[in-house]
């Protein structure tokens, strides 16, 4: 074995014994063997899957493939004394060096009761190793476990949003030992106790198909905030359920309901269970309006005074009403909760008409605005909302799209006149940066408004940056506009529909799982999708285009436009559809997570035929194109028989390599063959051999991601593609959704850097940098807008200013300028392939990505004529590591040992794998 020192070894190697390089690479500075060893356990709970609980487990500092066997036991816990109380079930060990999960497979576990897990695993030596307890609760079954009633009252559409409260008592010579609330509200609540807000989700539970399924939340409650007398108090409002207002009256399920149960856990062992019932009171409340578009109204001289007080007289409210139509399925929220995830102030006020004031808070985002103010009784203050002030300085609403909601987001709070009055809604959200504020009696200060940012509570998981500002500009406004739209589904603005488009989900997301944890988000979404399907009903149905529209029967199993929702705006076409492919996929190949693949195969099958018994001799011709290039749809330039029939070939491809992942084989050797055959006619009905073409930027950015060029014409097409950005696009781009996700990664693989890096920093008209150094735009368009042209100005003012589908391109910032990419055959990062780009062109990049084994760092920089970069390599992950050294004489150190590389005459050169660890890599030219 080879000992670290700091002397320049030089060592001359064959090209045909660089393993003996690649090993003494993996050792250096990384010789030592740790002889601590961990189990990292988790439990997943999903009861969307057939098999709701797993068990998944990863080996810490155990050699890779050293694991022969496993064991899960699972213990009840003793909820007094909080340690295991008897073995509920017991694998057994069992005999497998492959697995690292498992689904549960014991007696049926009792919903609400906690349970410890823990898993054992065996060494090919026989020597063992034990995880730390984890504990989880077991799921609520419907009904089987709740007690509580699905509640309501008497409704009427024009009359305030009801609050309801239920008084207890605890036992008094019993100490508590812990409380917990499970509560459903398909239109949204908040619940309180004694007083205090249970938890810190908003707008929750996240959206869903109501008539297939509902999420219920859990919250566990401090046993200080329970005394002797108590109340509970719930509000609710309309949220997707009783959307009534945008889009026709057909998006209403039902009128506002829900059902909860308290359980008290006394120390003696005993249960006390507070459910909903006809037993509970209700009154109008003080939210007289509220709508998911269109905002909410508040009036608080209706609030009822002491309504959270145990001592409240309540004679007159009128009982609940056990709900006649309500969710018939109830699962537990398995997806991280919206929440408020930071606030923002205002930058600047000034003077709007009529004695308004517009605070601009410098940064579009979505969610609400926190309003504080000393007001009088009666007093009524208008917030409006909007993305953009027109030419004169107003407010303009047009980009929030009062066109197709025919409405303004709009927020109306009337005071009290009870000295400092603080406010915010509660279950509506809005997509903004300016708000007017009107019915104010003077000048107000930035301390009236402070902005809240709403969204999904993901995990942050990436980190980048690099030395070129453009670059950096368009990272950050991709990360604005991903956190806009991430409001429990993938939406594609959150103004004017607020929808899970399917398209828009799988352009977005590769970038979403660079930036934020996703993996339940996804998952969530992929059953969103499944839902859209589960029936035949009549839809919309786009032909060649998407003017070319019919009706027709949707097939049961494929999913429609939109998902999830009553607005489905028809079948999904080819290129959108292919969601149900792609996402479960990706899931796979970054998470490695392969319970999702084997779970969602048969949707991407169903997809996959029939999307392929309409192929006209191996062409797919329906479907939408490559959506919003600059300018707007009218210059769409790839055919959508192209972009269509690309995605069924991705599609195709993605099945072959699923298919072998879960040991299909005959599967697999089916798409191969009709993958064979679907490239031969995009070849023979697209490819212009003498110009060497596809016939535009995207359409030859697809062909080339997918793998559709022929080997000796992929540096043509890519040619191809920076000859059209000179010739017909003042040396831009024309791409759409489709082409900007794609268009750097293949100029770079295809030997154009240089075009790559241009287009990124391009200034003046016709650029990226348009965007905000004229635009002043601070997150990603619906249609980015590149170009100064002022005839383009009321067509931008049309469409949304905060749309994600536009950033696929960021997902590259990580995986190629960084370099850092998850491997097909190791999925999840346990291998990683290292391979920056644009290391000529940048001074300096960083990034850092966690994953589940830990984070991967790649830190590259110029530095005195060496190119320095750091990586680090999380346990149990090795990486294949590419150097940039461009078929130049190097030299080459790695954490101070020179080494030789083998002969290249490509950009690149193998340094071969590398394990866990951190290195540090220079390159000098000779």
């Amino acid at each position: 074995m080879l000992k670290k020192n700091n002397s320049r070894l030089k060592f001359k190697i064959p090209a045909k014994k660089i393993a003996s390089l690649i090993l003494m690479v993996l050792f250096l500075n990384n010789c030592h063997k740790n002889e601590t060893y961990r189990i990292q356990h988790s439990v997943e709970i999903n009861q969307l899957y057939i098999s709701h609980l797993n068990f998944k487990w990863q080996a810490v500092d155990i050699p890779k493939n050293e694991q022969f066997a496993y064991q899960i036991i699972v213990s009840k816990q003793n909820p007094v004394t909080k340690k295991a109380n008897g073995i509920v079930w017991d694998s057994g060990k069992i005999e497998d060096n492959q697995k690292t999960s498992t689904p549960y497979s014991g007696p049926n576990l009792v919903g609400g009761a906690t349970y410890f897990s823990k898993v054992k695993i065996w060494r090919k030596n026989n020597t063992s190793y034990n995880s730390e307890p984890q504990s989880f609760v077991a799921p609520l079954s419907y009904p089987e476990d709740w007690k509580g009633n699905w509640v309501t009252y008497n409704y009427t559409p024009e009359d305030p949003l009801p609050i309801f409260r239920k008084t207890f008592k605890t036992d008094p010579s019993n100490q508590v030992a812990f409380a917990r609330l499970y509560i459903s509200a398909p239109g949204f609540y908040e619940a309180y106790i004694n007083g205090n807000k249970i938890g810190d989700n908003v707008l929750d539970p996240a959206q869903t198909n109501y008539d297939d399924y509902v999420f219920y939340s859990t919250y566990d409650i401090p046993a200080k905030q329970l005394s002797t007398s108590n109340v509970i108090g719930v509000m609710l409002g309309n949220g997707w359920y009783n959307q009534n207002k945008v889009w026709t009256k057909a998006m209403i399920y039902g009128q506002p309901v829900f059902i909860a149960q308290l359980e008290i856990h006394y120390t003696n062992g005993q249960t006390q269970i507070i459910e909903t019932d006809n037993t509970w009171k209700w009154h109008k409340g003080p939210i007289t309006y509220t709508n998911i578009y269109t905002g909410e109204h508040y009036d608080a001289r209706k609030e009822i005074p002491n309504w959270l007080s145990y001592n409240k007289n309540t004679t007159a409210w009128p009982n609940a009403e056990h709900s006649k139509k309500h969710p018939s399925k109830i699962v537990k929220q398995f997806a991280d909760p919206i929440k408020v995830m930071d606030s923002l102030q205002p930058k600047t006020i000034k003077h709007g008409e009529n004695g308004s004031y517009i605070f601009d808070f410098g940064q579009n985002f979505a969610g609400w605005v926190k309003l504080k103010i000393k007001a009088n009784k009666n007093q009524e203050i208008t917030l409006r909302f909007s993305e953009e002030l027109n030419k004169e300085g107003e407010m303009d609403f047009r980009s929030t799209g009062i066109k197709a909601t025919k409405n303004i987001q709009t927020e109306k709070y009337i005071a009290k006149g009870t000295g400092i009055e603080t406010w915010e809604p509660k279950f509506t959200y809005h997509g903004f940066r300016y708000v007017e504020v009107s019915g104010l009696k003077k000048q107000p200060t930035k301390a009236l408004l402070t902005g809240k940012v709403v969204y999904s509570s993901m995990k942050k998981t990436g980190n980048f940056h690099t030395s070129e500002p453009n670059i950096n500009k368009l990272h950050e406004l991709t990360n604005w506009t991903l956190k806009s739209n991430l409001q429990g589904i993938p939406t594609d603005c959150p103004h004017r529909e607020k929808c899970g488009w399917t398209g828009d989900a799988h352009a977005l997301a590769k970038t979403l799982i660079y930036n934020f944890d996703a993996q339940k988000f996804l998952t969530k979404y992929i059953f969103d999708m499944r839902s859209s399907g589960r029936k035949s009903q009549p839809e919309l149905y786009f032909g060649r285009n998407f003017h070319d529209r019919s009706v027709i029967k949707k097939p049961i199993g494929i999913t429609t436009m939109i998902a999830p929702g009553r607005r489905t705006s028809g079948v999904a076409s080819p290129d959108w559809g292919t969601a149900i492919v792609q996402l479960p996929w990706y899931l796979y190949l970054h998470y490695a997570d392969k319970d999702a693949l084997k779970e969602f195969y048969p949707d991407m099958k169903t997809w996959v035929n029939y999307v392929h018994a309409k192929n006209e001799n191996g062409i797919i011709t329906h479907g939408l194109g490559d959506w919003c290039p600059p300018g707007g749809n009218v210059n769409i330039d790839c055919p959508v028989a192209i972009s269509s029939s690309a995605f069924h070939i991705l599609d195709v491809t993605i099945m072959k390599k699923a298919a072998a992942a879960l040991g299909f084989k005959e599967d697999e050797a089916h798409y191969a063959e009709m993958k064979n055959y679907l490239i031969a006619s995009f070849n023979q009905s697209f490819l212009d051999k003498e110009l060497v073409t596809y016939g535009s930027q995207t359409a030859n950015s697809l062909a080339l991601d997918i793998g559709i060029v022929p080997v000796q014409y992929r540096r043509g097409v890519a040619q191809a593609i920076v000859d059209e950005s000179y010739n017909k696009f003042n040396g831009f781009l024309n791409t759409g959704i489709f082409g900007i996700s794609r268009v750097f990664k293949i100029l770079c693989e295809n030997g154009f850097e240089n075009e790559a890096y241009r287009l990124l920093t391009k200034k003046g008209n016709h650029s990226f940098e348009t965007m905000w150094q004229h635009y002043d735009a601070t997150t990603l368009w619906e249609i980015l807008p590149t170009s100064t042209n002022k005839e383009l100005y009321d067509t931008l003012m049309l469409r949304s200013h905060n749309h994600p589908m536009q950033g696929g391109f960021d997902a590259w910032f990580y995986s190629g300028i960084a370099g850092i990419n998850p491997s097909e055959e190791q999925p999840g990062f346990k291998n990683i392939i290292l391979k920056p780009y644009l290391t000529q062109q940048l001074q300096h990049a960083e990034a850092s990505y966690n994953t589940k084994n830990g984070t991967i760092e790649s830190k590259w920089k110029h530095e005195n004529n060496t190119f320095i970069w750091k990586i680090t390599i999380p346990k149990n992950s090795v990486a294949e590591t590419y150097l940039p050294t461009y078929s130049q004489n190097v030299s080459v150190r790695v954490n101070g040992n020179s080494v030789s590389l083998p002969s290249s005459n490509t950009s690149f050169s193998s340094l071969g794998t590398l394990k866990e660890g951190q290195y540090t890599i220079e390159i000098t030219p000779i």
